[in-house]
């Protein structure tokens, strides 16, 4: 049983709609794929977040949460700018609309996740649905990569060695990638926090088998942000941690030919040379000519370098969500969203201190660890485009933020 036998229905119903979140890629999937329903497969998910919200302003109306976040400020306050935004530019309304939605809808599943959950046990349970789904993606990964099965797109360059790259259900190597390095560092909080050894051996053989697809989704960019994520964690957390990811990752380079390939080659002479021509440092400097013409606003939300400016405009991804928000929002927006984005790593930091010596605070570490994984990979891809891994990020932001308070209520660890 995934919730408490003490859960009343009402949290039952929470968590069942917490728990549609988590399963956002297969269901999202499912729907525009396998069976596709008019209407509700296009609009699933805004009907999931509205009634959602629904429920969160109903617990605030009549409830008693007893608790409060730092984030509610930033959030509102860049929602506002993006609504004056809107307000500013009425000659491309529609295009507005959806570059709005696409960068503040998700924002508000942090509220849900943070106000709909009071049971750390809960916590645990929707985690390990998402290691379970992300595990069974990425076996899928894994069979792709090793049966050669023909990607959807073209998603290695004509200099590179092999021409196979794990993507699953998801549709790009990358998007999986980020995915999976958003997920490995839960697994292993997981893995540290269960007592019984069944059940850490689960959890870690889930981290290695995600680990393994990683690997084979040939992101580069993916392999830089779990590192990056895993030594800012040691640095905080566990020196060891640090050290262990060091020689873990000079041993992939040095031994695994398809990582020493991916790798090298990022910095051979053919790769700098068509990047900066017409690939993505081309595209980074593209985005900063692009805040020139506007500085403070921008060109407006969805009018440049996202998946609403390709559909509606045919511009190109930045690949770099930063440099995209820059172009799109200015400089006010930037600074905004950056804010944010800071923001919310320093209030998840706070939580996983907060928990102290408490068994929590392994979960709480791989939390913040997948979600440090997140902000750094959008340096170097629009991962925020994505709805999925949006949601994932606000999702486990709120799952995370709440922790203190449902531990403080239950009064110790987590039953194993």
């Amino acid at each position: 049983m995934f919730w408490s036998k003490q859960s009343s229905f009402i949290e039952k119903v929470y968590f069942l709609v917490l728990a549609g979140f988590i399963a956002f890629p297969v269901v999202d999937y499912i729907l525009r794929n396998k069976l596709p329903i008019p209407i509700l497969s296009s609009l699933w998910d805004d009907l999931l977040l509205a009634g959602g919200l629904l429920l969160v302003g109903l617990r605030l109306l009549f409830g008693d949460p007893r608790r409060r976040t730092g984030l509610t400020k930033p959030i509102f306050v860049l929602t506002l700018i993006g609504v004056a935004y809107l307000v500013l530019d009425l000659t491309s309304w529609s295009e507005n609309i959806e570059g709005f939605r696409a960068i503040f809808q998700f924002m508000f599943v942090f509220f849900i996740a943070f106000y709909l959950n009071d049971r750390p046990e809960n916590t645990k349970a929707l985690l390990s649905l998402a290691v379970f789904i992300g595990t069974l993606l990425a076996v899928h990964g894994i069979y792709q990569w090793v049966f050669k099965v023909p990607m959807p797109g073209r998603w290695v360059d004509s200099g590179e060695a092999g021409g196979t790259r794990a993507f699953s259900i998801i549709g790009s190597p990358n998007a999986l990638g980020s995915y999976l390095a958003f997920l490995v560092p839960i697994s292993l909080g997981l893995f540290m926090q269960e007592k019984p050894w069944p059940k850490k051996l689960l959890f870690l053989g889930a981290a290695v088998i995600m680990a393994g697809c990683l690997v084979f989704t040939g992101s580069r960019g993916a392999w830089l942000a779990f590192a990056g994520a895993m030594g800012i964690i040691g640095v905080f957390y566990d020196r060891r941690i640090l050290i262990v990811g060091i020689i873990a990752a000079v041993l992939a380079v040095a031994f695994v030919p398809y990582v020493n390939q991916r790798v090298t080659y990022l910095f051979s002479p053919e790769y700098m040379s068509k990047s900066t021509a017409s690939g993505r440092v081309s595209r980074w400097f593209d985005a900063y000519d692009q805040m020139r013409n506007n500085p403070l606003f921008g060109a407006g939300m969805g009018h440049y370098g996202g998946a609403v400016a390709k559909r509606n405009y045919n511009v190109t991804y930045t690949d770099n969500y930063y440099l995209k928000t820059m172009a799109e929002m200015g400089l006010l927006g930037l600074t905004m969203f950056l804010w944010l984005i800071l923001k919310t790593l320093k209030e998840g930091y706070t939580a996983m201190k907060s928990l102290g010596s408490s068994n929590f605070k392994f979960m709480a570490t791989g939390m913040l660890a997948g979600l440090t994984a997140i902000v750094l990979h959008n340096a170097v891809e629009n991962i925020f485009e994505l709805p999925f891994l949006n949601t994932y990020f606000w999702l486990v932001a709120g799952l995370l933020m709440a922790l203190p308070f449902n531990a403080a209520k239950a009064g110790g660890g987590l039953d194993a």
